[in-house]
This record gives structure tokens, C-alpha cells and sequence, in this order.
């Protein structure tokens, strides 16, 4: 190699390796500028994940192997995929799913049925890795046979009580039409319901079915646990094509109409109810009180509950039970101070259960009762040097109230159950100008929560009440007596409270009108023939009206029973919410709910409800 030092070529070079660093700084330092920080990445990535290949292909004939590969354009994985996927028709053996990158392989653990269409419903569970960006109501299908059936059925399930739209409940097609073929056979089509309770049932063969809806709990795809939510369709469905006139807008001025081919029924409603049956059981049991015994239920009891101390003599009734409002916990009061004084007490508890058969049979549990107390003697000490001679034990009563509605009753409660109540020594006055003035009432013992009590009476607005209790009417289950009881109260002023007028067209006999608030229903009647209701003395917060189909005219909304064939009472809600303000009249425009669509409410105005 040669080198060359000439000095006019080495000045040259100099120049141009000066010019070309000083170029090279210039540049760094503009780049530097314009890049402070950390580059962005790009956009956001908002679209679900693609399918670009399959093995097989989509809709493929004559499938006869045990595993099919999905392939994505980008990384996945499966979410939920036990409450999302579903194959149709069932499998004994499930087969296993799992996603690998960006594909999603299926392994049948069995044989695949001759010239049968298969579908692997996935719902939502498949979203990419990244983002969580859902791939919504995908499905695949192929058929072991030389055709793959393509009728659908479509609809929406929802919740029978409140119109909820039924989120991730499995819809059959039988097509034994027997009634018994939902408690004894696999469906041979299975659909899911998404958030808004809208199934579509994909790859059907024409003919004759019978449509269900079940919360398969033990996944046998059977109705054969009274405790499962459940619907039924009362009409035989059958799959076909049909051409539908369509309505296109061209502009505000402009429309026109034109066929194409829709599968039929798309429209198909079911609304899931739960049966009056559920397993019943014992949940706990405590003694967290010397004389009161407790015992917790998983669901109300229909009968109740009888409780034997070992060793007692059954003639004389040592406890009072006492209920909750739903009567799924029942409490023990032990009257008899050397019973409750004990540390522990042996008793039997006889409830009542629900064989396999739905019949009612009573269980015997044997049960050790512990109570232990602890005394703080420092405590107890003090305690003794405060308390004045005087100062002795008395009944007070709890839960009474200052105001109270117009409508309802005044109500009081007492710690402890009452041995002996003279209701003679309860009195009742009309206070006006300091004058008292004694009225006729009725007093009122709960027959559940035997520690409540009522006053009823017709309360007039605007005036004010005393009650009078004399001294020793009251004893309780510890021999404490009350002194004399005065407690004065007043109804709500008039102008407190709000006033809705309803108009309902065309009125059926059995309708019943719900003013509803939080669910709970506030005030109810069945609609008068003219169809004009009024609902007066409300508190002002936010209502919901709603009709009940009531066909037993029993005054509530029922549940439906299967076994009887009884589908559950239907409900119209009025579309909007009403905000009562105190001393306002809220008239109501003209309401059909004839006219009622309970997708369009159910989509406004409800979600999923959570599984617990």
C-alpha cells in the first residue's frame, strides 16, 4: 500500500474532515432537540385481535381429526374462558383450550359425531396479550359431515324480576320437544348470552325445537338442581330463512326499502327466574349473648325451626324464638335464668330440609352451646363506685322514632323479649296546645321479631302524638321491669312530601302498578279500570314505576315454576325515572306498556348483575 504526503492534498483533506465533523456535530445537536425524552411508541393499538389462518379452514367438510389450530395476526391469550366457551354440540370431555403466542389450539379428548356441524363458541374470551383488546362473539365451525348447517337462532335472556339482561347463561336447543328432555337429555345445540343477555345460536338443521335458558351450575347441560335460574320458551321454535323488507335512509327527505334474507326468530325472549326451591342448610350457629342462642340459615325456611334442650322437661317451653324479616336466622331467647347462666348448654336443633325429590324432610342436629364471659375486674370496681343507688335497670325502648309517614305505623322494639307486656297500661294522645287528647289504637306484637312492636292508627298530618307506657307493664326475659315510658312524635307536614299521577292506556284486569324505590316497592295498587292512578305522601328521592302481570292477583310479583309449567309474572317498566320534589304534583304523560320493549329498557337502564 502506498502513501502519499503531498502538501496541498494533505490542507485539502483537513478542510474537508473539519467541514464534515462540524456537519456531523450540527446534526447531533439538532437531533438531540427535537427528541427530548422517550420516543411515544405510536398509537394506542385499539383493534381486537385477527384470524389469518386456521387448520381447518373455516366451515371445512369432512373433519376427521382431534385438534384444530387458530392463528392470530398478533399475541393472545383467553380470559374467563370457562364462563366465555362453549361447544356446540356438547362434549362429555370437554376438550382442552389454550393459547401459545398467537394461536389458540383445540384438543378433543373424543370422537367427533358422524355428519354433525360443530361450532366452539369463544364469546369474549380471546384478547390480545398486549392491550386486552376483546375479539367479540367469535365462533369457529366445521362439520364431520359433507354439509354444514347454517340456520341460527337468536334472542335475549333476562333477569325475570327486574329485567336485567342474563350475562353468560348457556340457551339449548332440544329436539326431543318433551318437557322432561331439559331434565334428562344433552341439548343438541348450545348458545351464551353476552352483557346484554343476547344469544345467537349458530350452525342449526331445520326442524322442530324447544328453547331453554339455564345458570348451569354442575355443567351437565341439564335442568336437575331445583336451585339452577332457569327460562323456557312456551312456543316451538323452527329455524328458517325468510326475505325481510328493510328500511334504508338515504338522507332526512329520502328513503327507500329493499329484501335481503334474515334467519328467523331473532327476537326470541326468555326471562330467567329463580325457583321458590333452593338447597337449605345451616350455616352457623353462636352464643354471643348468655341467653340468646342463634342460628344461621343459607335461605328463609319455609316451616320453622324447633329448638329441644337435652334433659328438659318438654312440658314448660324454656326459649322464645325470635325470626328475621326473611327468616333465615332464628334466635333462641332462654327464659330461665339458671338455664342461661350456664356456660354450656346441650340442645337439639330441628329445621327443615329438601330432599333430591323436592320434598320437605326435618334434620336433628345435636349441638353444644359455649358462652364465656370475661369480667374486667378494674372495670367492675369503677363501675360499682359511679353507680348511684338509684340507678337500677330499667326497660327502654329503642328504634321509636320523631316523625313518622303518614301511612305507616309507629314502631318501637325492646333489648330483650318481654316476659309480660300489659298492653292495657298503653296509652295514646292527640297533643294540641299542650291538651291531651286519648284516641283509640291498636297495638301490635311482631309474630317474627317478637321484640318489635307497632302502634296503628289513622295519623293525621300536621299533629303531634304522645305515647304513655305506665311503669312495671313491661318485664323481660332478665326480671327487668321499665319505668314510665312518654315519647312524643309527629307525622310529616303535607308539603314534605310529593304526589305522582299516572294515565295507563288500555288496562287489563290483573294489572298491578309498583311504586318502586331502591328496588323495594313503596306504595301499590291494581290499575282502576279508567287506568288513572294516584300515588300521594311520597318522600321526595328518585322512583321507578312498573305494572305487574299479577294472575293470581295476590298483590306481589311471583316467580315461575317449571315443574308446574308456570312461567314468571311479567313486568312493563315506565321508561323513565320520576324525581319526586316535596310539595309537588308530578302528573305523568299517557303510558302503554303495551307498547314496551324490554331490550331498549334493559340496555338503558340495567346491567349484568355480579355472581357471587
Amino acid at each position: 500500500m502506498k502513501s502519499y504526503y503531498f502538501y496541498g492534498k494533505k490542507k485539502i483533506l483537513k478542510n474537508s474532515l473539519y467541514k464534515a465533523s462540524l456537519l456531523f456535530i450540527i446534526s447531533l445537536l439538532l437531533w438531540q432537540c427535537a427528541n427530548v425524552g422517550m420516543p411515544s411508541g405510536g398509537p394506542k393499538d385499539d383493534n381486537p385481535p385477527v384470524l389469518i389462518k386456521s387448520s381447518p379452514t373455516p366451515n371445512a367438510l369432512n373433519f376427521k381429526k382431534n385438534k384444530i389450530t387458530l392463528e392470530f395476526d398478533e399475541l393472545i391469550k383467553l380470559k374467563d374462558l370457562r364462563e366465555n366457551f362453549i361447544a356446540s354440540p356438547p362434549f362429555n370431555d370437554p376438550p382442552t383450550v389454550q393459547a401459545i403466542a398467537n394461536k389458540v389450539m383445540i384438543q378433543f379428548k373424543e370422537d367427533l359425531q358422524t355428519n354433525t356441524t360443530y361450532t366452539l363458541d369463544f364469546a369474549d374470551a380471546i384478547v390480545d396479550n398486549n392491550e386486552g383488546n376483546v375479539l367479540s362473539n367469535f365462533s369457529f365451525s366445521f362439520s364431520t359431515g359433507n354439509i354444514v348447517d347454517s340456520l341460527q337462532v337468536a334472542g335475549h335472556v333476562w333477569d325475570a324480576d327486574d329485567l336485567s339482561p342474563s350475562k353468560g347463561v348457556q340457551v339449548f336447543l332440544h329436539e326431543n320437544l318433551n318437557d322432561t328432555a331439559v331434565q334428562t337429555l344433552v341439548p343438541v345445540r348450545i348458545g351464551i348470552t353476552d352483557q346484554f343477555g343476547y344469544f345467537k345460536i349458530l350452525n342449526v338443521k331445520p326442524g322442530k325445537y324447544r328453547l331453554y335458558a339455564l345458570e348451569d351450575a354442575n355443567r351437565d347441560y341439564k335442568f336437575d338442581q331445583p336451585g339452577e335460574r332457569m327460562a323456557w320458551s312456551d312456543i316451538t321454535v323452527e329455524p328458517r330463512l325468510e326475505l325481510k323488507e328493510m328500511i334504508d335512509s338515504i338522507s332526512q327527505d329520502s328513503i327507500r326499502t329493499y329484501d335481503t334474507l334474515v334467519y328467523l326468530p331473532d327476537s326470541t325472549e326468555l326471562f330467567l327466574f329463580q325457583h321458590q326451591f333452593e338447597q337449605q342448610y345451616l350455616l352457623s350457629e353462636e352464643r354471643k349473648d348468655k341467653e340468646k342462642l342463634s342460628f344461621f340459615f343459607n335461605n328463609p325456611l319455609e316451616k320453622d325451626a324447633a329448638l329441644i334442650l337435652t334433659g328438659h322437661d318438654d312440658k314448660v317451653e324454656p326459649f322464645i324464638m325470635e325470626r328475621s324479616l326473611k327468616n333465615d336466622t332464628v334466635h333462641f331467647w332462654i327464659k330461665d335464668s339458671t338455664l342461661y347462666n350456664k356456660d354450656s348448654i346441650s340442645v337439639t336443633l330441628n329445621y327443615p330440609l329438601k330432599d333430591s325429590l323436592n320434598q320437605t324432610y326435618v334434620k336433628a342436629d345435636t349441638i353444644e352451646m359455649y358462652f364465656f364471659e370475661v369480667k374486667d375486674k378494674k372495670k367492675s370496681k369503677r363501675k360499682k363506685k359511679e353507680q348511684k343507688a338509684d340507678d337500677i335497670p330499667t326497660i327502654k325502648l329503642q328504634d321509636s322514632k320523631q316523625k313518622i309517614d303518614k301511612f305507616k305505623t309507629f314502631n318501637f322494639s325492646l333489648q330483650k323479649p318481654a316476659l309480660d307486656f300489659n298492653f292495657k297500661a298503653v296509652r295514646l294522645y292527640e297533643v294540641v296546645d299542650s291538651i291531651k287528647t286519648p284516641i283509640d289504637f291498636t297495638i301490635t306484637q311482631d309474630t317474627m321479631r317478637v321484640r318489635n312492636y307497632s302502634i296503628s292508627h289513622k295519623w293525621e298530618v300536621d299533629k303531634k302524638y304522645e305515647l304513655q307506657i305506665d311503669s312495671a307493664a313491661i318485664k323481660n326475659i332478665e326480671g327487668i321491669s321499665n319505668a314510665n315510658i312518654t315519647h312524643q312524635f309527629s307525622i310529616i307536614p303535607l308539603e314534605d312530601y310529593g304526589i305522582i299521577y299516572t294515565k295507563i292506556l288500555n288496562p287489563q284486569p290483573n294489572w298491578l302498578i309498583e311504586v318502586m324505590s331502591n328496588d323495594q316497592v313503596v306504595q301499590t295498587l291494581h290499575v282502576p279500570t279508567n287506568g288513572k292512578a294516584g300515588f300521594r305522601y311520597l318522600t321526595p328521592k328518585s322512583y321507578t314505576i312498573r305494572i305487574v302481570e299479577d294472575r293470581n292477583m295476590n298483590g306481589k310479583w311471583d316467580t315461575g315454576d317449571y315443574y308446574s309449567k308456570t312461567q314468571p309474572e311479567k313486568i312493563y317498566y315506565y321508561p323513565e325515572k320520576i324525581q319526586v320534589r316535596a310539595n309537588w304534583e308530578h302528573e305523568l304523560e299517557e303510558w302503554d306498556p303495551h307498547s314496551f320493549s324490554t331490550n331498549e329498557f334493559s340496555r338503558k337502564n340495567r346491567k349484568p348483575k355480579s355472581k357471587e
